[in-house]
């Protein structure tokens, strides 16, 4: 079998990490180029993807979690093993804690050695550090998990509250090579990895009898309903409800500043006054309190101040059908968008 012949029949890790990107539509990475990824990169470059190179991992890491927030799609941060590895796994754990979907992938040492402590090219048990800090940790170490394990990371990464995952994948993966029919049909399509799920008929009415029985009622808008990106339904509740409203610091945008029912230039008056608030995509978080204290009009930090809210988070359409080969994975729970 000559060496043309054996390229077309077979297909390396390299290939199928790109190839299975490319099926999740992903094409863009950012990375820092190093052993054992700079053979990998390269060739992503030379089949279409796009690689964005950065001087420093955690910022390569920032920016592939600000993509993520902005496309609905996983950032994906490529770096080098070991120290490589936790540089990018500051920003890691900045997007999971602020709800952007984003995939660290980075190279990492022989298992058989690093397991053993025998002391290989920087040995370090990545898998095992990246766990506490991220929503889900893999690894794959076969070629023809690369599929499952690229679709698992991304479906974790975009389902119920967004967040960072973590993809170990061993410098010797890379150059596995496999039959490249059989390697194809290991590939899978994530699709809706976050369906809608409609509220309970019984909350929808709690909530509109809430809203309709309040004195001074106040909207919040979060980066929920910024990553949510339904502009025109928001814009369309507040002024058909008459409802003022203030965004938080990640939802400008969504309506602008100047508009005459935007609370912006009276906040603290607002939140101090209001009976009733609705959270749209928003959390009680240290930016609001916690829902407590002088901010809501109470007499102490730790006093409630008799607020009654409504939490609301806002949700992509469900699929109706499942498609054929490339297998494709729908999602059996009904996650929500960041709160």
């Amino acid at each position: 079998m000559t060496t043309e012949t054996l390229e077309r029949e077979t297909i390396d890790g390299f290939h199928l990490v790109i190839d299975a990107l490319k099926l999740n539509d992903i094409d863009t990475i950012f990375a820092l180029p190093g052993i054992p990824i700079t053979d990998f990169l390269r060739i992503a470059q030379a089949e279409g993807m796009k690689v964005i190179s950065f001087r420093h991992e955690q910022h390569a890491g920032n920016a592939a979690a600000a993509a993520g927030f902005l496309t609905q799609k996983p950032g994906i941060c490529f770096t080098v093993s070991a120290p490589g590895f936790l540089n990018g796994l500051t920003a890691l754990a900045n997007a999971t804690t602020n709800c952007f979907p984003m995939i660290l992938i980075s190279g990492s040492s022989e298992r058989e050695i690093v397991d053993l402590q025998q002391g290989d090219y920087e040995e370090m048990d990545q898998l095992a550090i990246a766990k506490p800090l991220c929503k889900a940790a893999f690894r794959v170490l076969h070629a023809e998990d690369i599929g499952v394990g690229i679709a698992r990371a991304v479906r974790s990464a975009l389902s119920g509250r967004p967040g960072g995952v973590y993809l170990d994948l061993p410098a010797k993966l890379f150059a596995q090579i496999i039959d490249r029919d059989a390697g194809k049909k290991s590939l899978i399509k994530v699709v809706d990895p976050a369906p809608k799920q409609i509220p309970a008929p019984d909350a929808v009415d709690r909530a509109v009898a809430l809203l309709k029985g309040a004195k001074k009622p106040l909207v919040i808008l979060g980066k929920g309903a910024a990553y949510a990106q339904c502009d025109a339904e928001i814009r369309g509740f507040i002024e058909k409800s008459g409802i003022p409203y203030l965004p938080m610091s990640m939802a400008k945008g969504l309506l602008p500043d100047n508009h005459g029912q935007s609370a912006s230039a009276a906040r603290s008056y607002v939140l101090a006054e209001a009976d009733v608030v609705m959270l749209v995509g928003a959390r009680l978080n240290w930016l609001l309190s916690h829902g407590k204290g002088k901010t809501w009009g109470a007499g102490s930090a730790k006093e409630d101040g008799g607020k009654q809210f409504i939490q609301s988070t806002s949700r992509r359409p469900r699929p109706t059908a499942t498609s054929p080969s490339p297998r494709r994975w729908w999602a059996t729970s009904a996650p929500a968008s960041p709160r």
